[in-house]
């Protein structure tokens, strides 16, 4: 038995000959009475009663028939749900990602995609870079984005980009007046830093060490977002990746700095599950956000 015996099956009940069946399906009546043959031997039944010369279901083939229509309808909904996962009407994505795009970047990305997609679920999980990788590792999610570098043999890694720091002050600071910034400029300055538990802390500290310079460092945090605040309110000078630049471009002056700190984020997927469609198309929609990003943040800032 299969799926065209029994839409032949049904047609045939439903339009009452083997011709009307035939037009329905769009196919031949010989057709139609060898697939209605292959069902009666294959279910070792009889379908129809002939007598007469007329096709009238038996009582075995009106039950079978109640059978089929559920079966027609579960076919079409299967088609449908198809079309729709093609179309990313439906679907469901889990992300886990750091708190420098996960608190700013990402939510009006995915304010986008659900204005394109409104059928799609997306969860959002903000955690520390490697919390995000003992998730993608243990897969609690589809997808994640977190600093790099990783090394773990279970967890697939693309970069999602390897940018510069930017430097950035309060706005009407001296400092911006200059166009691009030293290392040097930020000596004897009140610098907000970040926690020592943020992995970007240990690199900037060493950053400035190599060049001599030495930072007033009485304030720190965990969060480049709040990192932006702290520099709005005049309360000192910051490097902030072009993500977190992005939010607060009309909250503090952004500067290039030479030489620069690299930042680094990574893409993170499980290496043994495939990516769904709708993730892939999340993916690609992610990183044409991400371009906009830089390019906005080039434009008003210096690349």
């Amino acid at each position: 038995m299969n799926i065209r015996q029994l839409e032949a099956f049904r047609a045939t009940v439903t339009a009452g000959t083997v011709n009307g069946a035939a037009e329905m399906l769009g196919t031949s009546q010989s057709t139609v009475s060898r697939l209605i043959g292959h069902l009666e031997r294959s279910l070792a039944l009889a379908l129809f009663d002939r007598a007469n010369g007329r096709l009238v279901p038996t009582p075995e083939g009106q039950l079978i028939f109640e059978q089929a229509e559920h079966a027609h309808r579960a076919h079409a909904r299967i088609q449908e749900l198809a079309a729709d996962v093609r179309q990313n009407r439906v679907g469901q994505i889990a992300i886990s990602c750091m708190p420098a795009l996960g608190l700013s970047f990402l939510p009006g990305v995915v304010k986008a995609f659900c204005d394109k997609y409104p059928g799609v679920s997306i969860s959002l999980e903000i955690q520390s870079s490697a919390r995000v990788e003992d998730w993608i590792a243990a897969q609690q999610t589809d997808f994640g984005l977190a600093e790099l570098p990783f090394s773990r043999a279970d967890v697939a890694v693309d970069e999602f980009c390897r940018v510069p720091y930017y430097a950035i002050v309060p706005p009407g600071h001296p400092l911006a007046a200059r166009r691009e910034l030293q290392p040097r400029d930020f000596d004897g300055l009140p610098f907000i830093s970040m926690t020592s538990v943020c992995q970007v802390r240990h690199h900037v500290d060493q950053f400035f060490d190599t060049h001599g310079v030495r930072r007033v460092t009485h304030l720190e945090t965990s969060y480049l977002q709040a990192v932006g605040e702290f520099v709005h309110l005049g309360m000192g000078v910051a490097l902030a990746d072009p993500f977190t630049v992005h939010a607060n471009l009309d909250r503090v002056e952004a500067r290039v700095l030479r030489p620069s700190l690299d930042f680094g984020v990574g893409l993170l997927y499980p290496r043994h599950r495939p990516l769904s469609k709708v993730c892939r198309t999340f993916i690609a929609f992610l990183r044409e956000s991400r371009d906009r990003c830089f390019s906005e943040v080039s434009a008003r800032c210096g690349a």
